[in-house]
């Protein structure tokens, strides 16, 4: 498995980056938005991105990108197409506010991205990049909150710090405290 390469590109497409890299010829799908050019010994960040349904070699100008990437495939409901959406709308350093601030609304504003996709990616992001898992028990208090009429993103804030050995009623009660400080 390839980390980067370092190769010289030759043209460039709508899809494809072709670029020469050890006296032979390869391609790669990229991101739109990074505007590649004809550019010599650059360094890009390789995947190979293999399901049962396409494979394909992806270049990425960063490596926190490419590796945002990786997490995003293994989401469910969000494949190869899907991915190159949210990556060419977002940079990775909004993508990383988004998920820390759970801006599932921000998420969910972009065409064929619902409510439950954005909910879904962010959640699983945040156990990835922040560590934060959310407990059975955890999630009957956001549901309840949640139909209280407390925001979504407000409640995830402030329940994500609350130790998950504490009980129903006392996570409900810190949460409520610092919701209300805020």
């Amino acid at each position: 498995m390839k980390d980067y390469l370092i190769c010289n590109i030759n043209s460039i497409d709508d899809n494809y980056l072709y670029v020469e890299y050890q006296n032979r010829g390869e391609y790669f799908l990229y991101l739109t938005k990074d505007n590649y050019t004809n550019e010599q010994n650059i360094k890009l960040y390789i995947v190979d991105h293999n399901t049962e349904f396409e494979t394909a070699e992806i270049a990425f100008k960063s490596r926190d990108e490419r590796n945002l990437f990786k997490e995003l495939v293994k989401i469910k409901t969000v494949g190869l197409k899907t991915t190159f959406y949210l990556l060419n709308n977002f940079s990775f350093e909004e993508f990383i506010l988004m998920i820390e601030q759970y801006d599932i609304d921000k998420l969910a504003k972009l065409k064929g991205i619902g409510a439950y996709t954005a909910k879904l990616i962010i959640e699983e992001l945040q156990k990835h990049f922040f560590k934060n898992k959310i407990t059975q028990k955890k999630e009957k208090i956001i549901t309840s909150l949640v139909k209280l009429g407390f925001s979504y993103k407000t409640i995830m804030r402030n329940i994500v710090k609350v130790d998950n050995t504490l009980s129903v009623d006392e996570i409900t009660k810190i949460v409520m405290e610092q919701i209300g400080n805020e």
